[in-house]
Order: C-alpha cells, then structure tokens, then sequence
C-alpha cells in the first residue's frame, strides 16, 4: 500500500482510472483491472469539471474563480487531452450558457427538475476535500462551508435534490478521510447529513430519496434492486453499494460495472473515492498509461502545493 502520495492525488487519479474504464468495453475492463491493457486511458469530461474545480480552488475559495475556470473549460478546452472528446450534459450546458448571456452566477445555475442530476457528482469531491481540510470533519456544522459547497455545486445544478446528495456524498467522504471503515463513514456521514438539512425546510422533502441508503442492511440488497434514473441520489446508492461490497481497489471497480454502460458516472465516483480509501499502489501503476497525465500531474502538484486539500 502506498501511503506517500497525496489525498489529492489518489482522488483525482482513481477518477481517471474510473472515467477511463467505464468508456471501455467489458473485455478491456477487465484487461485494465488485470493491468495487461497496453493503450492509453483516455478520461473525459467529469475528470476535466474536476480539474477546473481544483485549479481554481487551489488559489482559495472565489466563486467567480471557479466559473472562470469552467468557462475556460468550456470555451476553450482547457483542462481537456488534446483530440478527445469532451461531452457535456444539457444541465451544464445550460447553466454555462446562461452566464455567458447574462454574467450573473448566481442565477446562471438550473433550478428545475432536470438539475437533479448526477452529472454534479464527481467535480464536487476535490471541493468536499477542500472542505474537510478547511474545516474539518465538522463542516456540516459551519453555515459558512455548507454555503460554499451549495454554491459550487449551484453554479450549474441548482436544485434541491442535487444539492442534498452533493451534501451526503461529501460528508461520507469526510468520514472516510477521517479513518473511518466505510460502514461507519456511510452510516455517520448520512446521520450528519439528515440531521443538517432536516433543519432547513427547503430540503427536508427530499430525505425521501435516502431512505433505501439508511437501511442498516442496504449492502446485502441485490445490484439490480437500485434503479440508475440519473437522478443523484439513485447514483449514490449505486456507489455505496460498490464500496460497501468491496474489500480492495479492484473490487470496488468490478462492482460498480455491474450496473452496466448505462450509467459511467458510478465507476467514475467509486473508482476516486475508493482509491482515496485504500490508496492502492495499482492506482498509480495505472495512471502511468492516461491519456494527458502530464495534465494531469500538474493540476494535482498545485493542489498539493497549495497545502489547500491536505
């Protein structure tokens, strides 16, 4: 096990590894994870949201800063490999879009039902590690970093249901970066997380969408019992579930492919938080093949010079 390398990078790495894979069909897979895949890994845009997040966070929070550097992203491909492609969800778009036309950010985001997306996911974990850094384990208690967080991750998706699952997965995160198993860093981020937003009443109709998550027996369920929807809450479950069926790197990645090519954004977050969990040194075997590493590393060196995510 390697325990040298930064939180950071382990974070940023597995999201590539996850991203990389999940675009891969199943006999590359499961060559990647053998490791006798000889091609490049070619990551995509929810590792690029990610590293224009970072980028910016790395210099200290500015909301503005960080829709600069999705606007970089956006508008001139910053944070992207050069020749690959770079989707981007409706959501994202529109709320881009909008501040591009009307260069107000607080309102550029998406309120609607569409919002509750899981496309938010994975360019909020290096802001639940600033976080947790900044702050502490108790984060969730300061109205000042949940602020934060909301706001982040409202620059594009702004609805209730996505914030709230932006919440819970952070707050797990935390406890897994605290040393916690990840029964228990499930099991105390979600009590963290129901009891803050059961305080505000804009969020307390959608704790509804947790309940199967707060079962103490949510592991044993089968895979084929969690519906992938998009919706945010529907992919934590089926990140959960991976993690908490895991026992090392590897088995955490195998068990977020069970719910097929429908859904890339589960390997993509179980790859990243799993690497930060067991901090395999097959994650850093693996990064030797991405596609724009130096990319890559360089995003991650400042992050960890910034002494903003550690």
């Amino acid at each position: 096990m390697s325990k040298k390398q930064s939180t950071i990078q382990f974070l940023i790495f597995g999201m590539a590894i996850g991203e990389s894979i999940a675009s891969l069909p199943a006999n590359d897979q499961d060559k990647v994870l053998n490791q006798q895949f000889d091609r490049q890994l070619e990551w995509g845009t929810q590792v690029s949201l990610s590293l224009a997040t970072t980028a910016s966070l790395t210099r200290g929070y500015q909301l503005a800063d960080v829709m600069a550097h999705l606007q970089n992203w956006y508008q001139r491909r910053q944070y992207a490999p050069v020749g690959t492609h770079q989707s981007i969800d409706d959501v994202t778009k529109k709320a881009l879009d909008n501040y591009i036309k009307n260069r107000d950010m607080l309102s550029a985001g998406v309120s609607d039902d569409a919002a509750d997306s899981d496309n938010i996911l994975a360019r909020m974990l290096p802001v639940a590690l600033y976080l947790h850094h900044q702050y502490g384990t108790s984060f969730v208690n300061d109205e000042t970093a949940m602020m934060l967080l909301h706001r982040i991750a409202g620059l594009t998706h702004n609805d209730e249901g996505a914030l709230v699952t932006v919440g819970m997965m952070s707050l797990i995160l935390s406890q897994i970066l605290d040393g916690n198993n990840l029964s228990d860093a499930v099991e105390n981020g979600l009590a963290f997380g129901f009891e803050y937003y059961s305080r505000h009443q804009v969020f307390v109709s959608e704790l509804s969408a947790f309940d199967e998550l707060n079962l103490p027996d949510f592991r044993n369920i089968p895979a084929d019992k969690i519906v992938l929807d998009g919706k945010a809450a529907s992919t934590l479950e089926a990140v959960i579930w991976s993690l908490l069926n895991s026992h090392n790197y590897t088995e955490a990645i195998k068990n977020s492919l069970v719910h097929g090519h429908a859904n890339s954004v589960v390997p993509t977050l179980v790859a990243a938080i799993a690497a930060v969990y067991y901090r395999d040194d097959m994650v850093l075997r693996l990064s030797q093949n991405f596609v724009a590493r130096r990319l890559l590393a360089t995003i991650v060196s400042q992050a960890e010079r910034s002494a903003r995510f550690s």
